[in-house]
């Protein structure tokens, strides 16, 4: 098998791994604010059907 060459990298061992960090997750932060706003929609959507069925009983 041919080995590719890449110059300037080198492959992490595993302490240097353990020693990575990030910052903030974007994705994690927009599946935080889409499910907040997801669950806001919903519970309103639930209260209007409440409050037509409480003032329009059949």
């Amino acid at each position: 098998m041919k080995e590719a060459t890449y110059y300037g990298m080198h492959e992490l061992g595993p302490k240097e791994l353990d020693n990575i960090k990030g910052g903030v997750p974007i994705l994690v932060v927009l599946g935080a604010v889409t499910t907040a706003v997801s669950v806001g929609k919903i519970l309103d959507q639930v209260g209007e059907w409440f409050l037509q069925g409480w003032n329009n009983p059949k």
